[in-house]
């Protein structure tokens, strides 16, 4: 058995899931080749959930699964900073072209309780494109109960108690475990969760599939999940740093599970590829570049995901004007986050806000003197 990972970027062959809120901005705004007759939901970029396991496209580990690779060079895939074992995190592209049901995600124990597997699903979403009058829905309004929620669904009245933001491109939501949502008409976003795949709906909007079916709820199990808590943290505000010129480098949201980061450059040039304590993830959203490393070049293009193990310390990022990426890892929260936002002179106040409200904030307790 080989015991050393041949040290390059991978890119991975993404994985299309067709829905029936699908569209075709994957196609259309991402660069795409997905069929233009076909509505097509997500495209899971980077992922090890099992039956839904993204394969390297070229290079020597081309056609391998990503769970072949961790399985067998873990910890230079996956970095000091992850468990040995599974790949912890799932990228994708999600294009709403019609509204998604009204859902909301479990936590960990929860997971393991209900024999889901060992992680729940928080998540985040960077939105790509919205059309100028979109909202997500997130969260409940002020004052909302359990029992208001189980009165809402019986009534199909369930609508009216939900929180509607207003979204725009370049917007970042936080979505705890436990937090009810739905994406909405006109959404084309980027998605960083914990690696699953369960869905718990409570409402679907009265829609049925071609054969007049509604798809099921799970209503008892979605219950135990939701927080009702009522707060405005959802939407993070970024945190634009100086450090990375000429690139526009901003922190977007930060929990336990993952930090992500936005890379923009405003002209053409090169900076070294923040390092980090485990792999980096990075996803294009424009322009083009190239990541430089001791083997050689890998080209970065219009929707491309690729991930950067973490025993490749040294890359280069070289872009072209109008290169856009995301940046995500599992970050070490104090050496990663708060340090280095504190040496560029960021208030303790908003570096705590990149891990929305108190109540589910992994950022906070580490503000704390002593």
């Amino acid at each position: 058995m080989d015991t050393k990972l041949p040290l390059a970027p991978l890119l991975f062959e993404p994985i299309y899931k067709g829905k029936i809120w699908g569209g075709q901005s994957l196609r259309r705004r991402l660069g795409k080749d997905t069929a233009p007759a076909t509505p097509v939901g997500e495209s899971w970029e980077i992922s090890g959930y099992e039956g839904s396991v993204s394969r390297v496209a070229g290079g020597p580990l081309s056609g391998k699964g990503l769970n072949e690779l961790v399985a067998r060079w873990g910890p230079q895939i996956l970095g000091p900073r992850v468990p040995a074992g599974a790949f912890p995190l799932l990228y994708k592209f999600i294009d709403a072209a019609d509204r998604l049901s009204v859902q909301v995600h479990h936590d960990d124990a929860q997971a393991r309780a209900e024999n889901w597997g060992v992680l729940g699903k928080t998540e985040a979403w960077y939105i790509v494109d919205a059309r100028p009058d979109a909202q997500i829905v997130v969260g409940f309004q002020d004052g909302v109960t359990v029992d208001d929620v189980r009165h809402g669904i019986d009534n199909d009245t369930l609508d009216k108690l939900l929180n509607y933001v207003d979204i725009g491109a370049g917007d970042v939501l936080f979505l705890p475990a436990g937090t009810v949502h739905a994406i909405l008409a006109g959404t084309l976003l980027f998605e960083v969760q914990e690696s699953s795949d369960t869905t718990l709906r409570l409402y679907d909007w009265g829609r049925v599939d071609a054969q007049g079916k509604s798809r099921p709820l799970h209503v008892e199990q979605a219950l135990k999940a939701l927080d009702t808590t009522y707060h405005y943290r959802h939407k993070i505000e970024p945190v634009v740093c100086t450090d990375l010129a000429p690139c526009m480098h901003a922190f977007r949201a930060a929990c336990r599970y993952f930090a992500l980061e936005e890379l923009l450059f405003e002209k053409a040039g090169h900076i070294e590829l923040p390092r980090k304590a485990s792999f980096r993830a990075l996803s294009v959203l424009d322009g083009t570049g190239e990541l430089v490393f001791d083997e050689g070049v890998q080209k970065m293009a219009l929707g491309q995901s690729i991930l950067v193990p973490a025993a490749l310390y040294s890359v280069r990022v070289e872009a072209a004007k109008g290169l856009h990426l995301l940046l995500s890892s599992v970050p070490d929260l104090r050496a990663e986050i708060i340090d280095p936002l504190r040496k560029l002179g960021v208030a303790d106040e908003r570096i705590a806000a990149l891990g929305g409200h108190a109540g589910t904030n992994d950022i906070q307790p580490l503000l704390a003197p002593g």
